[in-house]
């Protein structure tokens, strides 16, 4: 079978020939002024060679990577525990068009996320807890964009497999951005978001490589057939940015899509008008079926969605009642830089270094056009946050991955050193805090630091097979360290992220319990619930003031109570029917009034932003004595 049969048959769509004749239009004389920093035998790594070992340890690392972080803790606020309200009434109403959050519709995104996770929690069930069945969501799409990102690198470099030192570097700067190592972890719509984002770039890449290859024979038709494919993983990848975030990223990759035929005069014609037919068709049901359903439901909630929660956010005329105002002078620049690092600066850094000078190469300016339409589009809006990076964090990395390598050495060898010195501190301190908090004799004074964030009075339990796992990952980056000089021009990359998995492994095996603790609403909804059972009866339900989206779905999982809002514009609880009360905050610009008794207050350990107090009834109208469900 011809070389570029093979590739087309074998790789999400193309042949590797094609990408590497459109990147050619880039200066041919670019890549001989300044030789890439590899190890001898960079390109000469082929899986047999590798064996059995090496394809074992990436398979741990890509489970730790996915796993650590993800399993073993309660819901958090603040994302994790709306979603989570979703996913559990999914589960227990059948209910799949209209997402609702503790008895209340909660239309701020798409449910494509919630459908999965409710999915993956109800096969789950018996084997694992509810919420950590849910989460396994968020590994799932984690690993489509860990796939898409690497097939891009394996594409854009021409390497012949993920082995490649290339591909696993630019796998370490997508993966190990903080962004994405804080958030692919957490039960939220933003990581299926940035999957369908990876697989949009990806198909997108294909499609334009595909059709910039030649037209005529045998190439022409399997050209032809990639393209479609292509054009397939692009229509796929836009539908699911859409059902998990609403018009945002649909629209970025419209803008991005415009720009092509300016770029590339075979995205011009009949060939390049077909295929995003085909992909327009793939986007279709994800565009018409859901929304339909929901406009069928409720036309007034779907206003919600649509208008306020996509249009408004942008403007900023439903900021006030939604939240999350972009009113810092260049917050998202700053986020960039910051909170995106490594992928973010190096990105910026590539550009500036010589990378723009292949403006026309598919490879740079597909991602270039996308990350630079969608980031500034962020900045203009009305409604930011950091998260709000996290699909643009691919597109950066592979831009930042094409120029690493032509960097002068020291840089590599600094970076390399700067992560062991950093990150091998990092994770002493954090078995040396492990060490002081198991002891219960320990008074706790050297980590009176910790105190703002975690409850001191505590003493961590000893999980041994925890335990076990941290002090594998501990052998396994002292091992790797040695290993590093053979990385050649990804050696910093590489100690980064093996340091930064380290730190994160740690964490979140030894002191996952502590951090549980003082983050879940388990123990405050727990102790409720046992000073309730004494005085609640059959009938009962509780009435809520100013209880947040985050605390009601915990309120309902942990205590099985389901809260009853009051209407905003009852100025005290005497409207409503309810016995118990439930009353969110600290200050007292809300008092039940004189026919309420308080019998109880409680909030997470440590937490002095938050309090939470429950009041009883001193006596029921008679015409309100009518029971009604908990």
């Amino acid at each position: 079978m011809p070389t570029a049969a093979r590739s087309a048959a074998s790789s999400l769509p193309g042949a590797a020939s094609a990408g590497r004749a459109v990147d050619a239009i880039a200066p041919a004389t670019l890549h001989s002024k300044v030789q890439p920093i590899a190890p001898a035998n960079a390109g000469g790594y082929a899986p047999s060679r590798l064996g059995l070992q090496a394809l074992l340890a990436l398979i741990a690392v890509l489970l730790a990577y996915l796993l650590i972080g993800t399993l073993g803790h309660d819901p958090w606020k603040q994302d994790e525990t709306y979603t989570f309200g979703i996913i559990q009434h999914m589960l227990e109403t059948g209910d799949f068009v209209v997402p609702t959050n503790a008895g209340q519709p909660f239309v701020e995104k798409p449910p494509l996320y919630d459908w999965v996770a409710a999915s993956l929690a109800w096969l789950g069930r018996g084997w694992l807890p509810l919420h950590d069945a849910a989460r396994l969501a968020s590994a799932l799409f984690t690993a489509l964009a860990l796939g898409c990102v690497a097939h891009l690198a394996r594409r854009i470099h021409g390497a012949r497999h993920v082995f490649d030192p290339r591909v696993l570097g630019t796998l370490a700067l997508f993966g190990t951005t903080l962004l994405v190592i804080k958030h692919t972890h957490d039960m939220m719509t933003d990581v299926a978001l940035m999957a369908g984002t990876a697989l949009g770039l990806a198909g997108l890449y294909e499609l334009v490589v595909a059709l910039n290859a030649p037209r005529r024979g045998v190439a022409g038709n399997l050209s032809r057939v990639a393209a479609d494919r292509g054009a397939l993983a692009f229509g796929a990848g836009v539908g699911i940015a859409f059902m998990t975030k609403g018009l945002f990223l649909p629209l970025v990759f419209g803008a991005t899509l415009c720009t092509l035929p300016v770029l590339y005069p075979a995205c011009r014609g009949r060939a390049f008008a077909r295929a995003i037919g085909i992909a327009a068709l793939v986007f279709a049901p994800f565009a018409l079926f859901w929304p339909i359903a929901f406009y069928g439901r409720s036309p007034e909630l779907f206003k919600i969605w649509f208008w306020d929660n996509n249009v408004g956010r942008f403007f900023g005329f439903s900021v006030p009642a939604l939240g999350s105002g972009n009113d810092k002078p260049l917050f998202i620049v700053r986020a960039l830089l910051t909170a995106a690092f490594p992928a973010g600066p190096l990105a910026l850094a590539a550009l500036g270094s010589g990378a723009w000078r292949r403006w026309r190469a598919p490879s740079i300016a597909i991602p270039v056009v996308f990350a630079a339409v969608g980031i500034a589009v962020l900045q203009m809006s009305a409604t930011a946050r950091e998260l709000y990076l996290l699909p643009f964090v691919a597109p950066l990395a592979l831009i930042a991955g094409q120029e690493l390598s032509r960097w002068p050495r020291y840089v590599h060898i600094g970076w390399d050193y700067a992560s062991r010195v950093l990150f091998g501190s990092a994770a002493a301190l954090t078995w040396l805090i492990w060490s002081e908090m198991t002891d219960p004799a320990s008074t706790h004074a050297n980590l009176t630091w910790l105190g703002r964030w975690l409850p001191l009075d505590w003493t961590l339990p000893i999980q041994p097979a925890a335990v076990i796992v941290a002090f594998a990952l501990t052998l396994g980056w002292l091992a790797l360290m040695p290993r590093l000089r053979e990385a050649g021009a990804w050696r910093g990359a590489l100690s980064w992220a093996g340091g930064v998995m380290l730190v994160w492994g740690l964490v979140f095996t030894l002191l996952l319990p502590w951090i549980d603790a003082a983050k879940s609403y388990r123990s405050v909804f727990e102790d409720l619930a046992l000073h309730l059972d004494a005085d609640w009866n059959a009938g009962d339900c509780m009435a809520s003031a100013h209880l947040g989206e985050s605390e009601a779905p915990m309120l309902y999982y942990f205590s099985g109570i389901l809260h009853r809002p009051l209407a905003d514009t009852d100025e005290n609880a005497n409207a409503t029917r309810c016995r118990w009360l439930i009353v969110q905050g600290r200050d007292a610009s809300f008092e039940p009034g004189g026919a309420w008794t308080p019998v109880w207050s409680g909030a997470r350990p440590g937490d002095n932003d938050e309090l939470l107090r429950v009041f009883l009834r001193k006596r029921v109208p008679a015409q309100w004595q009518a029971r009604e469900p908990r």
